[in-house]
């Protein structure tokens, strides 16, 4: 019998790994023996007594090994200890740590995966194929062309009978499934849903608010009737807490994991992944990272790239750091300004500009990495002291000897990714391998981050130095090439060029290609483009433009009409002027067609100050980056926090925050804002007839309308209005 891994989880009770496999006929669960292993190094005489007092405790087995405790060394003799009790795992690593006084041991494989540990124990890898009798890998995680099985889902939403948010203590009023609505008494409504789930046996269950609300809520209400609700395949959850963390300059939250067994829970709200790339996207990084499809759905890009660097150290035979703490290596003054730089920037020229050739390197830091072999094991390595291989700039020797385990891991990323984009117009698999090169493109993205976050397991902040350099001399190197046949730059972002002329681009990027080993690509001809300016220098800002394809698609970077955070009425604005000002073919026509574009801004003013929109339009969205009473200034967040409070509603750092403004003078946070669970029909119309005209100064500033000209213009034909009601 063959079946793909579908889910695989420790029972801690029997001290056994549980896996569910996913066949023709439908789902086989497996049972199979285990046993972890932690790894401690000291010196022989502490590892001997160390074997000796683990015996006296009841942990026997321990045996001395030679392995490879870090990248690139030799081996070395560790104590290899069976952990027996899967749920002791933790505890026993923690009381060894502290028996050394936290600095005698080294510990590894101690927060290892207990589903990757097992893939690696058998050869196996999630959504593989594989011989469930004798449990045989008939699969190959690096294949491009993979069978998939057929995925029965099941849509599962909820209605509670209550007004505003919702809350555990509200009566549930129905549930849906499938679109098929379930009503009645509770304990009727809840025991139907769960023999529906029985009859149907779904392999995959969607919700929105899974994680956060839908389950624990069914569970809440279920226990209150004195019934058990099993939506899993067999007995028991599998639950974590939320946490706030902080990510790339802003604080983010992420809910409980509300996992089921033997069957796979996707809370569309809380996946990254699946709401970048959907299935097919989660399916491939399930299957690269050797985590299940379940939990895969819940973890960050950067969570899948680091999984998949320890599965490669792993079957390189390497042991894995607990507690990893590398230091950064050791800088002069002058050396750590020349390191401590980013990409390279080609200041945008402000305007508009027309036959642009818009320029891209294909995953430029990730090829980086791999072109010029960027590992923390390979920069100034001690077998390479006369290395040839030098970092511009700064001056890092490079490995020649051996390819490091970072371009070891990316190679066959790219190479799948090249592969998945060539294929999109293929008639029948075209959209599947798009949302898999989509969801490849963002653990590309990661990787780079990760070699500088202190934290990663195999972080170093001298390759991400390294990573930047490089990438700074191929922007300027390429940039010259480009003047040299006839172009003229008009912006350069890190791995992006925007060229004026009329030579030939195709020519021109088969030129830099060759020369670099990194392919660069056209991504579009621009009949005309605009970059914007920072709103408080003036200055070119670095990601913010719009422009006209030729092919008639507008190209929109950093605007309102781009950010979450944007009131829809906002957006609506930004994108009919845009429509409007897309009729121009090029340049010139284009500031004709300018002053007439703010006809537009008048018809959303007018709307608005007439009281004709819906609120839900005007729901403005903000992520809150601390607790309610960590906030020191009143303003429309910190008014919506405490009526949320008020109700017994409390957001924790990363969640998001939606409301409506009805009187931005007030001083009262009821009077202020409507909170989105809560809105009525007022709203503030002159704040947002203010907002409107900073989308359109956004536009427009460039041609000599910025925020202030656009409000006195509205603020005079607003008097002339008022003087003449006939006009």
């Amino acid at each position: 019998m063959r079946g793909w891994v579908l889910d695989c989880y420790p029972d801690l009770d029997a001290n056994r790994m549980v896996i569910w496999f996913k066949t023709p006929g439908g789902a086989v669960r497996v049972v199979d023996d285990m046993t972890p292993y932690i790894y401690v190094c000291s010196s022989r005489e502490r590892l001997r007594k160390l074997a000796g007092d683990l015996a006296m405790i009841g942990v026997r087995g321990a045996v001395s090994e030679m392995r490879r405790t870090s990248l690139g060394d030799k081996e070395r003799e560790v104590l290899a200890i069976p952990v027996r009790e899967y749920a002791s795992l933790q505890s026993l690593a923690t009381t060894i740590d502290s028996w050394g006084g936290y600095r005698e041991y080294a510990l590894y494989n101690v927060d290892l995966r207990m589903d990757q540990r097992y893939f690696l124990f058998k050869g196996l890898f999630a959504m593989g194929l594989t011989e469930i009798d004798g449990l045989k890998n008939m699969d190959a995680w690096k294949r491009i062309d993979y069978p998939v099985p057929e995925l029965k889902g099941l849509e599962l939403d909820i209605k509670v009978r209550g007004d505003g948010v919702p809350t555990m203590d509200d009566p549930l009023m129905s549930v849906s499934v499938n679109g098929e609505v379930l009503d009645g008494p509770e304990d009727s409504v809840l025991d139907e849903l769960a023999s529906m789930v029985r009859d149907e046996d779904p392999d995959v269950i969607y919700t929105e608010k899974g994680d956060s609300f839908v389950m624990p809520y069914l569970q809440h209400r279920a226990s209150l009737h004195g019934m058990k609700l099993e939506l899993g395949r067999e007995e028991g959850e599998r639950t974590s807490r939320g946490k706030s963390y902080f990510t790339y300059g802003r604080i983010v939250y992420k809910p409980p994991a509300y996992k089921l067994r033997g069957r796979v829970h996707i809370d569309r709200e809380a996946s990254f992944i699946y709401g970048e790339s959907g299935l097919p996207g989660l399916i491939e990084m399930s299957r690269l990272s050797h985590i299940p499809l379940q939990d895969v759905s819940r973890l960050s890009p950067g969570s899948v790239i680091s999984a998949m660097q320890v599965n490669e150290a792993v079957r390189g035979g390497h042991l894995i750091r607990w507690k990893k703490n590398r230091p950064e290596d050791f800088k002069t003054a002058g050396a750590l300004i020349a390191c401590d730089r980013g990409g390279f920037i080609y200041e945008p020229r402000v305007g508009v500009h027309d036959d642009v050739w818009g320029l891209d390197f294909f995953s430029l830091y990730p090829s980086i990495m791999v072109r010029y072999n960027i590992s923390p094991e390979t920069l100034n390595c001690t077998c390479c002291p006369r290395s040839s291989r030098i970092v511009p700039e700064i001056g890092y020797r490079v490995c020649e000897k051996r390819t490091g385990l970072i371009p070891t891991v990316l190679v066959p990323i790219l190479n799948r990714r090249k592969v998945y984009k060539s294929m999109k117009h293929d008639p029948r698999k075209g959209v599947i391998y798009q949302q898999r090169a989509k969801a490849l493109k963002w653990v590309l993205v990661t990787c780079f981050g990760y070699t500088g976050y202190r934290n990663a397991r195999f972080g170093r902040i001298e390759c991400h130095e390294s990573i930047t350099a490089y990438g700074r001399d191929i922007l300027v190197r390429s940039a010259a090439i480009a003047e040299g046949r006839g172009f003229e730059v008009l912006h350069g972002i890190v791995d992006s060029l925007w060229l004026h002329g009329s030579g030939d681009a195709g020519r021109l990027c088969d030129e830099i290609s060759s020369e670099f080993g990194i392919t660069l690509a056209i991504e579009g001809h621009y009949r005309w483009i605009v970059f914007l300016p920072n709103v408080s220098t003036g200055v070119g800002a670095l990601n913010r433009y719009y422009g006209l394809l030729d092919d008639g698609e507008l190209k929109l970077r950093g605007i309102a009409a781009r950010r979450k955070d944007t009131p829809a009425i906002v957006e609506e604005l930004q994108l009919d002027m845009l429509h409007f000002l897309s009729r121009a073919h090029d340049a010139e026509q284009f500031m004709e067609t300018v002053p007439e574009s703010l006809e537009v801004v008048d018809r959303y003013a007018a709307e608005l100050r007439g009281g004709e929109v819906s609120t839900d339009r005007l729901v403005i969205r903000r992520r809150i980056s601390r607790r309610l009473e960590e906030y020191s200034q009143f303003n429309d967040s910190v008014a919506a926090l405490r009526q949320l409070h008020e109700r017994g509603f409390d957001l924790e750092p990363g969640q998001s925050i939606e409301y409506v403004m009805v009187d931005s003078e007030s001083d009262r946070s009821w009077e202020r804002v409507s909170v989105a669970p809560f809105l009525g029909h007022e709203y503030d119309a002159e704040k947002y007839v203010e907002l409107v005209h900073r989308g359109a100064a956004e536009l427009l500033s460039p041609f000599g309308w910025p925020f202030h000209r656009i409000r006195e213009r509205d603020r005079l034909r607003h008097r002339d209005r008022a003087s003449d009601p006939g006009r």
